[in-house]
């Protein structure tokens, strides 16, 4: 081919649209063809085809899960869940011989009797043989458990080549049972099934909790109901006709962009005013990260393209699904063409090896041997500077006046070292200082210190980093905690209410209850949980709104007791309550601070020992207010006082209790964000918080305390 073609712009750009539409168009025929193989040549018919085996699976499915269903309503003593109750029945209502064209036979396996089935009048096989015209079998097995129990165990007995099951009895003796004896072994549970597998089934009212079921099954024919095999019958009589004619266009597709390709390939690197190959920017990128680039977008379109190829693959081809799913396969198309097209330029420059990350690095590789060689190490270089000093001081000793020229150089050079390196160092300390943006200037210094210089504003710079890194991080935590904090709660109000709603049913079942008390209990804790999660983010970054006011401590720690009271008594804890001089004020925001004593006296109710008392004192300290809460661990303190203090950090390392870790940490805070300091100390099991402010200046009409503050 002459190179006017070959480099001709229009030729090109309709080559190029023409191969990103025949190579994504003939990726799908061929994807598309390949599935309808046998259709096209072996003749086949809609009961060979696999939409009518697509369809057959989901109706097997629906029966098995049918005689799950009635299976369990008949190991429940015929009761079952109301949604079981309700899937049980649209299923058989699906199943029906009115609804479908699908009939079954569902048989036991031991006993030949016939579960269930949709035939009408005659329900025998030879019924069944009658209205299809091939019949498929499958089985299925139900149990109820399985497993072992208790410490039984399995041993394997190499002499005689099988298991046996060591059976624990209540006096710690044990049986050891084996295949030759399985009635023993049935006695306590244990049935042998095929395949010499031991497998522990329970019991209940002396039947065995497992069944193994036939399946029998087929589609009538001629289809004679309205349902998914007949709808699939008429699709597939109208283009079952032209499955040949759509493998003919899917391979004169792919010969056309296979033709169109190797077009490209020949023009690629080549311009009409330029000789040789012309390398684009994308050409000069080494060869691994194109594979690596290619790799990352193959993978973001392979996941963008996956939920739309399944929506069409199941029939449900919407315009916006159908528009997606084409331009993501033009971009497929587009980077396989890129590629290609890359690497036939390469090869025709040459760079197809040397333009590589491993071409690169042995390169720079050997490079710094080289450079290595001819270099000395600084010892080495000192110890060569003073001999060459000796002897310029011998050379220069020949001709005295030549002394004083060639000392004053060699005291020059020492000064001048001497400045550099008060400016190194004056940089470090700069950076040391709190400064890692300062820098150092290495122009006309010596070698080794602009090489020291240079590092330390790489350590500056690396410092700076890692700042800038850790409050991002601290950012992102932040902000992570708050938008999934929040994201809860949506769904955990549904939650919340619609367990409500539950348990305003008239529930009869002990066992429901006592579920939907669980639920209820753990979903107020998940709530409670979000919403300090949420309140330790804002406190911790001091988003929160402070309004300092007024406020009396002393009644406010009256009331937060008084809140606690009924809590307390639950757990035999007696708090007492020491005050000094009456009313205490202070300047700090209401709510603020009832959030701190709140979280204080919550901690003391999950954590303390019970049957002790929990001490909380208020007094006046050299213009401070202190607060002081005390109480004995009911585990021990193993982990420092500041450590408690930590975000979802506990006492209690075993987590059984109801804490989450946040409450000591929201509450410090809240109160170095009030201007307050917060304070634990932990001295064997004792626990002892103390929140310290400032007190208030006196004033004449003081404002009214209570819940009325927290409103």
């Amino acid at each position: 081919m002459n190179k006017p073609l070959r480099t001709s712009p229009v030729l090109r750009a309709l080559a190029l649209i023409l191969a990103l539409i025949t190579l994504a168009g003939g990726f799908w025929a061929t994807i598309f063809t390949l599935g309808q193989w046998d259709d096209i040549w072996t003749g086949g018919n809609y009961y060979s085809s696999s939409g009518y085996y697509h369809r057959l699976y989901e109706r097997t499915a629906q029966v098995e899960h049918l005689v799950r269903l009635m299976q369990n309503r008949q190991w429940d003593g015929g009761k079952l869940s109301y949604t079981d109750q309700q899937q049980l029945e649209l299923f058989q209502q699906a199943l029906s011989a009115e609804r479908t064209n699908f009939r079954f036979r569902v048989l036991d396996n031991e006993t030949g009797e016939l579960v269930y089935t949709n035939l009408t009048g005659d329900t025998s096989k030879r019924a069944l043989e009658r209205e299809v015209p091939q019949i498929h079998y499958t089985s299925t097995e139900l149990e109820r458990s399985s497993g072992t129990q208790g410490g039984d165990y399995f041993t394997w007995d190499g002499m005689r080549d099988w298991y046996q099951v060591h059976i624990m009895l209540p006096d710690f003796t044990s049986v050891i049972c084996t295949p030759e004896d399985t009635g023993t072994a049935a006695r306590y549970g244990w049935l042998l099934v095929d395949g010499g597998e031991w497998r522990y089934v329970p019991e209940q009212d002396g039947r065995r909790l497992c069944r193994e079921l036939a399946l029998e099954y087929g589609v009538l024919d001629p289809l004679d109901v309205h349902d998914e095999f007949l709808e699939g019958w008429h699709e597939y009589s109208k283009y079952a006709q032209y499955l040949p004619h759509i493998a003919l266009a899917t391979l004169a597709a792919d010969l056309c962009c296979l033709l169109l390709t190797v077009f490209l390939c020949l023009g690629a690197g080549r311009r009409r005013d330029r000789q040789g190959v012309v390398l684009r920017p994308f050409d000069h990128i080494p060869l691994e990260i194109v594979g690596v680039l290619e790799f990352f977008a193959w993978a973001i379109l392979l996941g963008a393209g996956d939920s739309m190829t399944y929506a069409v693959s199941n029939g449900i081809i919407a315009p916006d699904t159908a528009a997606g799913l084409v331009v993501v396969s033009l971009a497929g198309a587009g980077l396989a063409l890129l590629a290609v097209l890359t690497v036939s330029v390469r090869i025709k420059a040459g760079t197809i090896l040397t333009n590589t990350l491993t071409c690169l690095i042995g390169r720079a590789i050997a490079r710094g041997v080289r450079n290595a060689a001819g270099t000395w190490p600084l010892t080495g270089r000192v110890v060569g500077l003073f001999l060459l000093y000796l002897l310029g001081t011998l050379l220069t000793g020949l001709t005295l006046f030549l002394i004083p020229v060639y000392q004053g150089l060699v005291l020059w050079a020492l000064c001048r070292w001497t400045i550099q390196w008060n400016k190194v160092r004056a940089g470090a300390g700069r950076i040391v200082g709190g400064d890692p943006d300062a820098r150092i200037d290495t122009r006309k210094m010596y070698r080794d210190l602009a090489e020291h210089a240079g590092q330390l504003n790489d350590l500056g710079s690396a410092v700076s980093t890692a700042v800038e890194e850790r409050l991002q991080s601290e950012r992102f935590k932040t902000e992570l905690i708050t938008n999934v904090s929040h994201d809860l709660k949506t769904p955990l109000t549904s939650i919340i209410n619609y367990v409500d709603l539950l348990k305003k049913e008239d529930i009869r079942n002990e066992k429901a209850a006592e579920y939907l008390e669980v639920l209820d209990r753990k979903s107020q804790r998940l709530k409670k949980l979000t919403e300090d999660l949420v309140e330790a983010s804002k406190a911790s970054t001091g988003a929160l709104t402070v309004h300092p006011e007024r406020i009396g401590v002393v009644q406010l720690v009256q009331q937060a007791l008084g809140e606690f009271e009924e809590k307390f008594s639950q757990h035999r804890l007696e708090p007492v309550l020491t005050v000094q001089d009456g009313e205490i004020y202070v300047m700090a925001d209401g709510r603020h601070l009832w959030r701190v004593i709140d979280n204080l006296l919550s901690n003391c109710n999950k954590y303390a020992l019970e049957g002790t008392r929990i001490y909380a004192d208020v007094i006046r300290q050299g213009g401070q207010v202190a607060l002081t809460v005390k109480n004995v661990s009911k585990t021990a303190l193993n982990i420092p006082a500041e450590q408690l203090m930590e975000r979802f950090v506990r006492g209690d390392q075993s987590r059984t209790t109801e804490g989450s870790g946040l409450g000591l940490s929201i509450a410090r805070s809240l109160t170095e964000l009030q201007g307050g300091v917060f304070l634990l100390e932990v001295d064997g099991d004792l626990f002892k918080a103390i929140v310290r402010f400032p007190e208030a200046p006196a004033a004449s009409d003081p404002p009214a305390l209570g819940l009325d503050l927290l409103k």
